[in-house]
């Protein structure tokens, strides 16, 4: 096959998993911490400061910083579909980076390189977990973009040219842009510049001399953070820490959560995730086996490469409540991290012929593949929808939220645990309840202060704040009965009036 013809493959398969990304994206019913994650940029849009006006819980503010921004320029109140585009895109860009990074690897066997990025590629998109848990208006998928891009800019440095510094410096801005959306990846962020401090040098000050540009990058990316804190200090530790440990509690009190160890297990098994693991396992034992005859140039990506995903699986487990979204995170990096063992075995044999090695291993990825595919070909079904935008998610909820603000009376102020719901719509919310249902679930298990501190009520505490200021209407049927039902009997009365939206929540109406 030619460079031309490979290159042409290359470009409509990856257009195709572009759409079928774009399409998981845009399918996917509502979920609950994405009314937190665009309520917060939506809130920061209006002029609202994270953590000193509003709840923001267990993370850190760059997201909503990105989203607001780009609500700002694009001068809307889709905030959801706003949301699900930078993750669909986050995620397409992921993509195309597996394929730039094998290519790069491979850059003497340029055609063997781009074939084997596309079957990366495909066993990351058709991945059950990357499929759960990617396109939702979360964080996720812009850590993961911003880790993957640094571990392309690391295996390029050649720290022999003056351009290593500006690398270097662009890897410790996204990685600490990374950990300031998600503070699980500063275990990343550390593994990279141990890797970068563990590069051979000449001296002590030319060591410090390489690793200056990361940290000041770091540094500078901080400052907007570290200011934002600055403002609310108790409020973002009552977020990151106090907060997260009361509302594990009170999942663990209703039997809401997984035992980590079961379901690390029924993930593993899952034939997306499973062939993945026996790819892992055969490159490992092959690297092992003929490690004698093996040209292994740098040591230090490799080792990059191993411990990426397993970093990743350690990041999984650290929340005291852990669910099947965490362990897609280590998915890309595994897939990354056959690479250089790919290329190990490719070049057993010399650039003239292929060792046999390298022909078992590369028959092995393709029955991956095929296996993700034929186990997994909902990818492929639901990608039509996106020729029919009026049956996207967010342009659904969109209209629903316009018909509910058109339909209420002023000052349009409306209580609900799906924020999202009234914000579209140019309401108005409380800001009490800003993060939905993760902070009103447990709000009641803090002081007083705390909850003055953090903007939060709970259950028991909402009739206090609907006493000041009552409510234009109320949004229920989007969160568990439980948590609503007090919401229902505390302020809606017999003649105000119902709406049930079809697929969405119901509606009550001050008259």
């Amino acid at each position: 096959m030619s460079i031309k013809i490979t290159n042409i493959l290359v470009v409509l398969i990856l257009f195709a998993l572009s759409l079928a990304i774009l399409a998981n994206s845009m399918s996917k019913p509502v979920g609950r911490d994405e009314q937190m994650y665009c309520t917060a940029g939506a809130l920061l849009a209006q002029g609202k400061m994270i953590y000193r006006d509003f709840s923001y819980a267990a993370q850190l503010p760059y997201h909503p910083l990105l989203c607001a921004a780009l609500f700002r320029i694009c001068n809307t109140t889709y905030y959801l579909l706003v949301g699900r585009i930078i993750s669909a895109l986050c995620d397409i860009l992921v993509v195309v980076c597996i394929v730039g990074i094998y290519r790069s690897i491979f850059k003497s066997f340029a055609i063997t390189g781009m074939l084997l990025g596309l079957a990366a590629a495909i066993l990351y998109v058709f991945n059950p977990l990357v499929d759960y848990a990617n396109g939702y208006a979360w964080n996720h998928d812009v850590v993961i973009l911003c880790v993957v891009l640094s571990f392309w800019l690391f295996i390029s440095i050649d720290f022999n040219h003056k351009s290593k510094y500006w690398r270097i410096a662009a890897i410790g801005a996204l990685l600490t842009f990374a950990t300031c959306t998600r503070i699980t990846t500063a275990l990343v962020e550390l593994l990279f510049f141990v890797i970068l401090l563990s590069q051979p040098t000449e001296s002590i000050k030319q060591r410090f001399k390489t690793a200056l540009p990361f940290l000041a990058a770091a540094v500078f990316v901080l400052i907007w953070p570290v200011w934002v804190i600055a403002q609310a200090p108790r409020a973002f530790f009552l977020n990151l820490i106090k907060i997260p440990m009361l509302y594990g509690k009170w999942l663990y009190e209703i039997g809401m959560v997984y035992n980590k160890s079961a379901l690390t297990l029924t993930c593993l098994r899952q034939p997306g995730y499973f062939v993945l693991v026996v790819l892992a396992i055969y490159l490992c034992l092959m690297i092992v086996c003929l490690r004698r005859r093996l040209k292994i140039p740098n040591t230090r990506n490799l080792l990059l490469a191993a411990l990426l995903p397993l970093t990743f699986f350690i990041i999984a487990v650290i929340p005291p409540t852990m669910w099947r979204q965490y362990l897609a995170l280590p998915v890309p990096f595994l897939i990354i991290s056959f690479a250089l063992p790919l290329l190990y075995l490719r070049t057993l044999a010399g650039k003239t012929s292929i060792s046999k090695h390298f022909k078992i291993a590369a028959a092995l990825v393709t029955v991956c593949v095929l296996v993700a595919i034929a186990c997994y070909p909902v990818v492929l079904y639901r990608t039509p929808i996106v020729l029919v935008p009026e049956r996207w998610v967010p342009i659904e909820i969109h209209k629903i939220s316009e018909d509910i603000a058109e339909k209420t009376q002023e000052p349009k102020l409306i209580l609900t645990l799906a924020p999202l719901l009234a914000l579209e719509g140019r309401s108005n919310i409380y800001t009490e309840l800003s993060c939905g249902a993760i902070i009103y679930r447990a709000a009641d298990s803090m002081s007083p202060s705390e909850r003055s501190v953090t903007h939060t009520v709970g259950p028991k505490t909402l009739g206090e704040l609907l006493e000041k200021s009552p409510p234009s209407a109320v949004i229920l049927g989007m969160e568990m009965r439980r948590l609503e039902n007090p919401i229902f009997e505390s302020i809606v009365k017999p003649d105000w009036e119902r709406k049930v939206y079809e697929n969405g929540p119901i509606v009550y109406f001050r008259p």
